[in-house]
């Protein structure tokens, strides 16, 4: 590797021995919680058997911090977790060594590589990902392969920055590319033993969160502190956050359906209540919360809605994740909510991969690839409903985070559902 530490040690005030350096003994000492490598060879196996159906010889997985991915391919791949990156990239050949590029020299990527699996970490040459990519595919003799290329981002989809495929495109002139939309999900919706005590680690983190904000939330508190609260909750227990919406209204004059994507400067205040989404990470992997809270006692009139309309649909759809049943028998569950003089919205349950991801369970249609749409062990899923009454103005958020097993559902974030959570105060 350039810029052996043990070579360039006594000049290290030079910027070309500084940059991407390698080999030095800082950060040694650090200690990081990872998944075995077991686990990545696993991994690693699987993409390589998608890889051969597919007929490409290497696959680069990217990944990028967006509303639907912390790190996508790269982190599952890898171990990273870098919200830094506004793209990342990790080249997987069908034979030899995968090669992970990350962006930040010096000091930075010294760190990465102890963070991740993977054994070869490159620098991107100040931004140059796709010339980084084509020296690696150069080793490999693969300049006139096929290429499979994952999607950071499923909206859209995106794959990678234009710059990279761009030099790619230049530097390899004879290789395919080949755009897998699909693949990374395909590759992530069953999980291991080991991913799942991940999401569950997740799971203790988020019901934590939860709870600092009950704890924080009273007269004079605004709502962006209940945030720093839940952050502080996931943080101090070794996770990331991944979503933190949290909004607030009177219970005697609500204002509010769904918990705030950006919470505000709005000043809590008695007879009040809040919603909270709330998501966090553990090894990249999720679980997610919500529950109302009120500060001072819930009103009649809310207490009755969310035993009747919150509760009754949500142990509806629960009922239904179970394995043998398909996606189709939840989404029909969905109709509790009209049977009893309510509406909701319309997304009632999704899947997870790290985080967010199909299927999706909306109350008038599945979006699910084939191979999910019956209910298996290994399949994970948040139940994510906002009942909402009659006329539009007034709902409340509930979720959960299950995982499917041989004999039913493991509840990884296993915190009482049947009622309203009171604040301090």
């Amino acid at each position: 590797m350039a810029n052996d530490w043990n070579e360039v040690r006594y000049q290290l005030d030079k910027s070309e021995n500084f940059r991407e350096i390698c080999n030095s003994p800082w950060y040694s000492d650090t200690l990081y919680d990872k998944f075995s490598e077991a686990e990545y060879e696993r991994r690693h196996n699987l993409a390589r058997e998608k890889m051969a159906r597919e007929g490409v010889d290497a696959l680069i997985l990217t990944g990028s911090p967006n509303i639907y991915s912390m790190g996508g391919g790269v982190t599952w791949a890898s171990g990273l977790v870098d919200e830094r990156g506004l793209a990342q990239y990790l080249l997987l050949p069908r034979q030899g060594e995968p090669m992970l590029i990350y962006p930040h020299a010096g000091c930075h990527i010294e760190a990465a590589r102890r963070m991740v699996s993977v054994r070869d970490v490159r620098g991107s040459k100040g931004g140059q990902y796709g010339h980084v990519l084509a020296d690696r595919l150069e080793e490999l003799g693969l300049q006139a392969a096929r290429i499979g290329i994952t999607a950071a981002d499923r909206n859209g989809p995106e794959y990678m920055g234009l710059t990279c495929f761009r030099q790619l495109e230049a530097r390899l002139p004879q290789a395919t590319f080949v755009f897998l939309p699909k693949l990374l999900h395909e590759l992530t919706y069953l999980k291991s033993d080991e991913e799942i005590a991940a999401m569950a680690r997740a799971g203790e983190l988020v019901i934590q969160a939860l709870e600092a904000v009950a704890a924080t939330a009273r007269s004079g508190v605004r709502e962006y502190q209940l945030e720093a609260a839940g952050t502080h909750a996931i943080m101090n227990g070794g996770g990331r956050v991944h979503l933190m919406m949290i909004g607030s209204t009177s219970m005697h004059d609500p204002r509010l359906v769904f918990p705030n994507p950006r919470p505000s400067h709005r000043v809590l205040q008695r007879g009040d209540m809040i919603l909270a989404e709330m998501v966090a990470l553990y090894k990249g992997y999720s679980a997610k919360i919500g529950q109302p809270i009120t500060l001072g006692p819930p009103t009649p009139e809310m207490n009755t809605f969310f035993k009747e309309i919150v509760l009754g649909g949500f142990e509806a759809l629960r009922e239904q994740l179970q394995p043998g049943k398909t996606l189709d028998d939840v989404r029909r569950a969905g109709a509790y909510f009209r049977q009893h003089g309510a509406q909701v919205r319309p997304m009632m349950v999704h899947g997870l991969d790290l985080i967010t991801a199909p299927p999706f369970i909306d109350t008038d249609h599945v979006k699910a690839e084939l191979f999910e749409q019956e209910i298996r062990p290994g399949m994970t899923y948040s139940i994510e409903i906002t009942p909402i009454n009659a006329d539009g103005t007034y709902g409340m958020f509930m979720g959960r985070t299950y995982a499917i097993t041989e004999s039913g559902q493991r509840d990884l974030t296993p915190y009482p559902l049947d009622k309203i959570i009171v604040g301090a105060g």
